[in-house]
């Protein structure tokens, strides 16, 4: 299955044994990942959901299962024919402009995350409601819009819903899920949402933007939701008149500055703080110190190297075309003074932190990196930043490979410390394959502890959630949604 050329994944099934080393013991739970398992254009992000889950249980094989999230981009793309059939966030279906006026302006590929939340299992994609699946078959049961909460008001926001980002964040003290959707139409909007453990979502304000800035994820402390709304703004004439599709539509504006967006969490004002412009994709995490706020991100210099570098599939792999994104710290204080430097010279995407530290302070960052502290980015190495003592510690694939965001597992989640496990999917791109692999998460530089081939590719994958059940298994559901 060559995803640089359009091919596809296919699902898969099966029991797996490690060819290299042994499943940790104590090592238990449910590894969910979502991805561009096909590809219908050389958008490196125009693929459709493949969500794939990975069990591991105590005396018994690890299960892997994967599956196709069952939305129209996906069944369009089974169509014969060259070019995507539908209007996707990187490329026009093919058949001219008219073929692509209509609403909404990209079909939704369900790709870029997943998230369990209350037994519910969700495909999510930034431009549309999230996709709900059955979280042991990973059966499609539809669109949802989270008990209404996604369903606002007038007719035509009612038919599309509104946008549920693809980046929810967990304050696992207050047993809070909060996440945003960007609406852009002629009156820009952030909408933010609140899923409480065992109640109904809901939707809990909704704040004007100046511009229709492009936000992919955000960060939140135990008091504020962080946004940083870079000069990347969507030309909306671009994409409804239908000559270009959104992803082409995004133009940086270099002249103007990145605004801070700090929202409190208990509600009233928010502030805006300006700095000078950057592009980021991807927080690692935030924290309160006493009044200031403290956040971690990833860093490049500007969506213009960004947007060429995912451009075209070929790309991923080519370290001279990938921009270089390093991980950065921000401090703003009460009275809006800003302070900002980089962590670390080593290259990074996909930052993670051990989830039982969101909202409070974190000294070790993971993601995914490349051999060398110059030139481009292809993600070739699983890396553990230390964010106190600006230390790398490293295990690298080589070109080639690819390395999946690494999740963090704790030894025993009842403890808070380093202990635990790093746990990634590394696709060998020329072989076509994927593994799962298990590193010491204080110790990645010796390599993983665990190497666990796949029987079929599954996907350029994006990002995912690990999930331990009180029983070890995951939990079913088969109640269809709208």
């Amino acid at each position: 299955m060559d995803m640089r050329h359009g091919g596809r994944a296919r699902e898969v099934d099966a029991e797996l044994r490690p060819s290299q080393g042994s499943v940790p013991e104590g090592l238990a739970g449910t590894l969910y990942r979502n991805g561009a398992g096909n590809h219908l254009s050389d958008y490196a992000i125009d693929g459709d959901g493949l969500v794939s889950s990975v069990t591991f249980a105590p005396g018994a094989p690890v299960r892997v299962r994967s599956r196709y999230v069952r939305t129209r981009s996906y069944r369009a793309s089974l169509e014969a024919g060259p070019g995507p059939t539908v209007r996707l966030a990187g490329s026009n279906a093919v058949g001219g402009r008219l073929r692509n006026l209509r609403l909404p302006p990209a079909e939704s590929q369900a790709n870029t995350s997943v998230a369990l939340f209350d037994d519910r299992l969700l495909a999510l994609w930034e431009g549309d409601l999230p996709w709900e699946l059955d979280p042991g078959t990973l059966e499609t049961l539809g669109r949802c819009d989270l008990d209404r909460a996604l369903a606002p008001a007038g007719p035509l926001a009612r038919r599309l819903g509104t946008p549920y980002s693809a980046h929810p964040c967990w304050d696992p003290e207050a047993a809070e899920l909060w996440n945003f959707g960007c609406v852009y139409g002629p009156r820009p909007r952030l909408e933010i949402y609140r899923s409480r453990r065992g109640r109904w979502s809901e939707h809990l304000r909704s704040i004007r933007l100046p511009r229709r800035y492009m936000v992919h994820d955000f960060a939140m402390t135990a008091t504020h939701l962080v946004f940083c709304l870079g000069p990347v703004i969507l030309d909306l004439a671009a994409v409804v008149s239908g000559r270009i599709p959104a992803f082409q539509a995004m133009r940086w504006h270099a002249d103007e500055p990145t605004r801070i967006l700090l929202v409190p969490r208990a509600g009233g004002p928010f502030r805006v703080v300006e700095a000078d412009p950057w592009f980021q994709w991807h927080f690692a995490g935030a924290w309160d110190d006493g009044t200031d706020i403290v956040f971690d991100l990833v860093r490049f210099r500007s969506w213009t190297v960004m947007h060429e570098a995912i451009s075209s599939m070929s790309h991923l792999t080519d370290p001279s075309c990938l921009p270089v994104g390093r991980l950065w710290r921000y401090r703003v204080s009460a009275s809006g003074r800003l302070e900002s430097h980089q962590i670390h010279a080593q290259p990074l995407e996909w930052p993670t932190i051990d989830p039982r530290r969101a909202t409070t302070r974190h000294r070790h960052v993971y993601g995914a990196s490349s051999g060398g502290a110059t030139g481009g980015m292809a993600l070739s190495a699983v890396a553990r930043y230390d964010t106190e003592h600006g230390e790398t510690d490293m295990y690298d694939y080589g070109p080639g490979h690819l390395v999946s965001e690494p999740l963090f597992v704790p030894r025993d989640a009842g403890v808070l410390d380093d202990e635990g496990w790093l746990i990634a999917y590394e696709n060998d791109l020329a072989g076509e394959s994927t593994d799962i692999v298990v590193f010491d998460a204080r110790a990645v530089a010796d390599g993983p502890v665990c190497t666990i081939p796949v029987p079929e590719s599954l996907g350029y994958t994006f990002h995912g959630q690990w999930v331990r059940p009180p029983n070890g298994h995951p939990p079913h559901r088969t109640a269809a949604r709208a």
